[in-house]
């Protein structure tokens, strides 16, 4: 999930700045600008997971939730054992203000092995707790 081209490459810098306008326009609201911005993106990606991610993450924040439901939850309906991507629609829900984010860190902690994923979903829960802190 590094967002580059399968040669190794590194996109092109304006290409990256390109992905970054659509992202934060998605964020920020900018809805029509920022669809377009990033299917012109995701159409000439050599793999286009990463992006998918980064959007579903990014539409969630923008109070989007359903396409990261749709996209990131047929991936774990696919292949059950994606626990990378039972984190990022736990990433997703949170930040769109669903409560059952909970359930899918929780799931992850209790039954993955990758280390970089329970890494990743303690992360978040570390995240919440400094938030929690902080008020």
């Amino acid at each position: 999930m590094t967002g580059q081209p399968s040669s190794s490459r590194p996109y092109p810098v304006i290409y990256r700045n390109l992905m970054s306008v659509g992202l934060l326009g998605t964020v920020y609201r900018m809805g029509e600008d920022a669809q377009i911005i990033s299917d012109a993106v995701a159409l000439t990606l050599d793999e286009g997971g990463s992006f998918e991610v980064y959007r579903a993450v990014a539409l969630a924040m923008a109070g989007q939730l359903d396409y990261a439901r749709e996209t990131l939850g047929a991936k774990v309906e696919d292949n059950p054992q994606d626990d990378a991507s039972k984190v990022a629609l736990a990433i997703a829900m949170l930040f769109g203000g669903d409560p059952g984010w909970k359930q899918w860190i929780d799931n992850v902690l209790a039954t993955s092995i990758d280390t970089d994923v329970r890494q990743a979903a303690h992360g978040v829960l570390g995240y919440l707790g400094r938030l929690t802190h902080a008020h």
